[in-house]
């Protein structure tokens, strides 16, 4: 009996020894620790059913073979369509010219509306709706502008895309930080109609800048004339005979002191006084 006994636990022991390993090496291998990284969030799936609540950064733990759990960022992410990505958006305008336009947007996931956005729209969401949602929003603003007006609109239509790509962004889970309008290419001879009213309209700047200084010009010799000539009244007013003669006087004497050896005539009436030619308003006899 005793043999019996000990050749059942010798039996259950080496079973033991067997599946231990065994089981140990398949969960190492189904690996059911999962770590989430900062800047994402973990959507778990249990028999391929998703569960609404996300999985925030950190460790977690899944049951291998009936849980699985995708990763999704929830940073800032961005989506170019541009020239060198051979994707820029063209479109017709509203009187019927080609514009081409190279956009980027800055975008997150709703991190806490993740698991709501994998289960609707797939990993794949952004060729399935953001490209899609930016083409159309681009297309619809162009459609309603002319071509001449898109460089000095710029504002407008960036305005303009904003507000449809954020509305429409917001209804998936995703939300819009920014849209960037890198480069606007026009059809050649819009681009010369728009220079050249450019060009006239620097001119006619110029032109009326120098109307305007040109008339404050004459205003300023009006003013600097007017001046003068009411100097000169009050100055021929207030001449006398005996200031001018003193005045004469004392330029004489000047030039009696200097170094010059000038003769000057002085032309004199019977009363020895200088012959001067003082306005009759303002000499005083």
């Amino acid at each position: 009996m005793k043999k019996v006994q000990s050749f059942a636990f010798a039996y259950r022991l080496g079973w033991l020894v067997f599946v231990v390993p065994v089981l140990l090496i398949f969960v190492f291998l189904a690996n059911p620790i999962v770590i989430v990284p900062s800047g994402f969030v973990g959507v778990k799936r249990t028999l391929g059913k998703i569960d609404p609540v996300p999985l925030l950064e950190g460790v977690h733990f899944r049951v291998p073979l009936i849980q699985t759990v995708e990763k999704v960022e929830v940073r800032t992410r961005a989506v170019e369509f541009t020239r060198e990505k051979q994707t820029p958006i063209s479109s017709l305008s509203k009187d019927g010219l080609p514009v081409v336009l190279d956009v980027a947007i800055l975008y997150k996931v709703d991190s806490k509306k993740a698991p709501a956005l994998i289960r609707e729209y797939g990993p794949d969401y952004e060729d399935k709706i953001i490209k899609q949602i930016v083409r159309t929003a681009v297309r619809d603003a162009i459609a309603v502008m002319e071509s001449s007006l898109v460089y000095q609109e710029r504002t407008k239509l960036q305005e303009r895309i904003s507000n449809e790509v954020k509305g429409q962004l917001s209804k998936r889970y995703l939300i819009l930080e920014d849209v960037l309008i890198r480069d606007i290419r026009l059809p050649e001879s819009v681009v010369k109609a728009i220079e050249e009213k450019r060009k006239a309209y620097e001119e006619a700047q110029r032109m009326q800048f120098l109307l305007e200084k040109e008339k404050l010009e004459a205003e300023r010799k009006k003013v600097e004339a007017q001046g003068i000539s009411e100097a000169n009244k009050i100055i021929a007013g207030s001449l006398t005979r005996e200031y001018i003669m003193w005045k004469f006087i004392e330029n004489i004497q000047e030039y009696a002191k200097s170094q010059n050896n000038a003769i000057i005539l002085i032309p004199y009436d019977t009363k020895l006084m200088p012959i001067l030619n003082v306005p009759q308003g303002g000499a005083q006899r």
